[in-house]
């Protein structure tokens, strides 16, 4: 720590020196390690003897420079709007940060995001396959990103200064994708669940979606179980939000596909949850694999409910078993589709099941239906037959 004597020669010098001094040494002074000594010259005949800032001085503290950078990039973003110029502006940030040792780089990206400054960058939210941004709406995302790029755990820490409070759906996206990266303790997932949780059910995020929320979706996927099982569902049967609520049914979606007994029983023993998209309901249920006895039981209840309308039975004939999948880049999961013999197992496995539900007087009921899901497998067989 400077001694107060060192404190009043930095002041002269300041005053000296001019603005550009007085950042310089303050962005130095915040920097760990040795103080640094200032030593000036008293004029004697020529303003001109007072020592001034050199270049070696500047390249002394990395962070500080960082800084400069980052400023300058801020400065700059918000006087051009030409896509091409601004991603070259970008890239050439990220070089200039991953030149800096990773403490200055990772010091001058926390005191930058501490200013709230910000700048628009004309792009999309727009995810590559690793879940990082291949495209970033403004300066601060393109950092809270850059920050998970260089260290995940510094990264999940300075998420919860974003997740404190709801300033920017995009930046809340990114903080809990890092949260979920760099922070695997109880506390970091517990965190995790509440705040994905208020996120969802943020009515001004709902009612005017950015991508990011959007994407945001992808963390009840990450988290797995059921406890967003009735958050989702309520979102998929919104009426006045389509993206919303196909946000929302991909991700309940997800959740089936990944664990489907365990979603499905849930949606099975709160069939309110889904009112008004029975038709959704049935996509559902038509995910499930009978060659899974507890899947099994499931859906041959789902079948027996006499509360399940003809149009939902019929909806979930047209589709059985289903095989539709959506491939995307996530924030925090990878999505994959079965391959063909897998789908083909999977089709002959249904057909012998339904074959044996025709048999049963139990399914007397819905022998129509058994019907429809019977003859197109048998013409699925006999394709696959021929293609062989």
């Amino acid at each position: 720590m400077s001694s107060p004597t060192t404190n009043r020669s930095w002041l002269l010098l300041i005053l000296a020196g001019g603005a550009v001094l007085v950042l310089a040494l303050w962005l130095a002074r915040r920097q760990p390690g040795p103080a640094v000594q200032v030593h000036t010259t008293v004029a004697t005949s020529s303003p001109k003897a007072t020592t001034t800032p050199s270049a070696a001085n500047t390249a002394a503290h990395p962070a500080a420079e960082g800084d400069r950078r980052l400023r300058e990039a801020c400065e700059g973003l918000r006087k051009e709007s030409n896509a091409r110029i601004i991603r070259q502006k970008l890239a050439e940030l990220r070089q200039n940060l991953a030149a800096m040792p990773k403490a200055a780089a990772i010091a001058a990206i926390r005191q930058f995001l501490d200013s709230k400054a910000d700048a628009s960058t004309h792009l999309g939210f727009k995810l590559a396959s690793d879940g990082m941004l291949d495209e970033a709406p403004t300066l601060r995302t393109f950092l809270l990103d850059e920050l998970g790029r260089l260290d995940p755990a510094v990264a999940a820490d300075y998420s919860k200064v974003v997740l404190a409070s709801m300033d920017s759906p995009d930046e809340w996206a990114v903080a809990l994708r890092n949260l979920a990266l760099g922070d695997a303790s109880t506390d970091g997932r517990a965190l995790l669940e509440q705040k994905t949780a208020q996120m969802l059910g943020y009515a001004p995020w709902q009612q005017n979606p950015s991508t990011g929320f959007l994407e945001a979706f992808d963390v009840p996927v990450y988290l797995g179980g059921t406890d967003f099982v009735p958050t989702l569902s309520q979102l998929v049967c919104s009426q006045d939000n389509p993206a919303v609520a196909h946000a929302a049914y991909l991700a309940l979606d997800r959740l089936v596909i990944n664990n489907p007994a365990m979603v499905l029983e849930s949606l099975e023993d709160d069939p309110d949850m889904m009112e008004g998209r029975e038709s959704t309901r049935a996509d559902y249920f038509a995910r499930a694999n009978v060659s899974d006895p507890q899947q099994r039981q499931i859906l041959e209840s789902y079948l027996l409910d006499p509360a399940i309308s003809t149009a939902e039975l019929q909806t979930f004939a047209g589709i059985y078993p289903n095989a539709n999948f959506m491939v995307s880049p996530n924030l925090l999961t990878q999505a994959s589709t079965p391959g063909h013999d897998a789908l083909m197992n999977l089709d002959a496995q249904a057909l012998a099941v339904a074959q044996e539900w025709l048999a049963d007087p139990r399914f007397a009921q819905v022998a129509p239906e058994l019907q429809t899901i019977t003859q197109r497998l048998e013409g699925f067989a006999a394709q696959a037959k021929q293609g062989h």
